[in-house]
């Protein structure tokens, strides 16, 4: 298979479907953006809705040799939930597209959606529908959807939205970055070997499930900011991508990435290459003005959630430097990291 774009690919894709130009809805619901966010929203008079789709594919996403299908079932919401979250949504319910192999049988479907369960029922979001097929590959695809009453509370943003990033911003990001794609490498790896030491063991964990930040995005659109993306192919791509949509730069400062002491423990010599470009730490990065500041670290206090301010958003054309030096763009890209 030949490589190419991701990013080139869904802008041509964008370029064919200009919804707003070509399709009509009727008077009351309005589309307000499609393709280019983590989700797609619209409104009617009372309500905004949003909806979101990701897929994980066997030997892509996952591997059943250190996978259960519960670790599944949970892995599969929380990263379609983790898009709700970006969008300072609640959740509303999914739809669950699963194809299986002759290598699963009726117990692993219902661990799987006992895991499903396990996850949607602590955050409200009920499974509503979807399809079972079988597959020459296992894979799993997830459609969630989210919802805002419009008159909640002040702020009048419809949804926070990539392209409301501002110059003269603060950037920040939860938590901790690179743990997950570290937690893959250290279960790909021929070096290490079971037991794991305790460090591990945690970054392990972060791969084979990351808490969505739901509550970190309804606090987010709740207090005024207005503009998030989650973290799911690498902080420098996932930066870009925000850049782009808002036509700005950003700068990121290397000395405030949030890295685990469980992460330079592992890794002691490489652990900044894996903050930068790790995918899957579906961590939330936004941007707020500078007088927000102490607000913001009150919230987080109160959510006991780590925030680190990581960088700024400067005038430009959706350049990404770091520590003020011009730099390529790495991450997680489908079709150009084939297994």
């Amino acid at each position: 298979m030949k490589k190419f774009n991701e990013n080139k690919i869904i802008k041509n894709i964008t370029r064919l479907f200009n919804f707003k130009s070509n399709f009509k809805f009727t008077d009351d619901l309005l589309l307000l953006k499609g393709i280019g966010d983590d989700s797609a929203y619209w409104k009617d008079t009372n309500y905004a809705y949003c909806t979101s789709t990701d897929s994980l594919v066997e030997n892509v996403h996952f591997k059943l040799d250190y996978f259960s299908a519960i670790d599944i079932g949970k892995k599969s919401i929380a990263v379609n939930l983790s898009d709700i979250a970006a969008m300072g949504a609640t959740p509303l319910g999914m739809l669950i597209n699963l194809g299986i192999t002759k290598k699963q049988d009726e117990r692993w479907i219902d661990d799987f959606y006992k895991g499903v369960y396990e996850l949607s029922n602590s955050y409200n979001s009920p499974l509503i529908g979807g399809d079972l097929v079988y597959s020459p590959h296992l894979f799993i695809s997830v459609t969630c959807f989210g919802y805002r009453k419009l008159d909640q509370n002040s702020n009048t943003e419809i949804f926070l939205d990539r392209s409301k990033s501002n110059e003269d911003d603060i950037l920040y990001v939860t938590g901790f970055l690179g743990d997950s794609r570290a937690g893959l490498d250290i279960l790909n790896s021929d070096i290490y070997h079971t037991p794991y030491k305790t460090h591990e063991q945690k970054l392990i964990q972060s791969h084979i499930y990351k808490k969505p930040r739901l509550e970190v995005g309804l606090k987010l659109i709740e207090n005024g900011i207005t503009n998030c993306i989650d973290i799911s192919d690498g902080l420098l791509i996932d930066s870009e991508r925000l850049a782009v949509e808002s036509e700005i730069s950003i700068n990121i400062n290397q000395k405030s990435l949030p890295i685990s002491e469980n992460l330079k423990l592992a890794f002691p010599d490489n652990y900044l290459n894996y903050a930068l470009i790790g995918g899957e730490d579906y961590e939330l990065l936004f941007s707020a003005p500078k007088s927000m500041n102490s607000l913001l670290l009150d919230v987080f206090e109160d959510l006991n959630i780590k925030l680190s301010q990581i960088g700024e958003i400067r005038k430009g054309q959706s350049e990404i430097f770091l520590d003020n030096e011009l730099t390529d763009v790495k991450g997680w890209d489908h079709f150009q990291n084939q297994l």
